[in-house]
């Protein structure tokens, strides 16, 4: 590294937008719309009745497929139906913690990435006062300089 506060400035300017970029990274993944690749979405499933009704939902609470086991028909629609909806919640509840856990390591991800940005910006200000102090003794001895040359 370098006493030039010109530089010690531009790596201090390079540190502020890396932190930016960071930022910017998060809220772009979390405003990702649902309805983006199906690859990258997470999904979950739940079921009911002993596994004959199963439901597999996709991030953004969508619900992506319901299978019924053509058997549970003889107890009934509204048998089917409440199975479906506790299939359905187990799903949600399972994709509810998926988001929360990969928010999570997100936020984890950018401390620690922000907790290097840190301390890598303290050197900076560090080699920046340093470079300051210097250009300052400089003007300060050829101030003297000058003095003495016109004496």
């Amino acid at each position: 590294m370098t006493n030039d506060p010109f530089s010690a400035a531009a790596s201090l300017d390079e540190l502020l937008t890396q932190t930016q970029q960071a930022l910017s990274s998060m809220r772009s993944r979390a405003a990702e719309q649902p309805d983006g690749d199906p690859g990258r979405l997470l999904r979950a499933e739940g079921s009911a009745a002993d596994g004959r009704v199963r439901a597999v939902v996709v991030q953004g609470g969508r619900l992506e497929s319901v299978a019924v086991d053509p058997e549970l028909a003889e107890a009934g629609m509204a048998a089917v139906c409440g199975h479906v909806v506790v299939a359905v919640n187990a799903a949600l509840a399972d994709l509810d913690a998926q988001v929360s856990a990969s928010a999570r390591a997100d936020v984890d991800a950018l401390a620690v990435r922000l907790g290097g940005l840190q301390e890598q910006s303290v050197r900076q200000m560090e080699l920046f006062s340093r470079a300051m102090e210097d250009v300052m003794a400089r003007l300060n001895r050829g101030g003297d300089t000058g003095a003495r040359a016109e004496r």
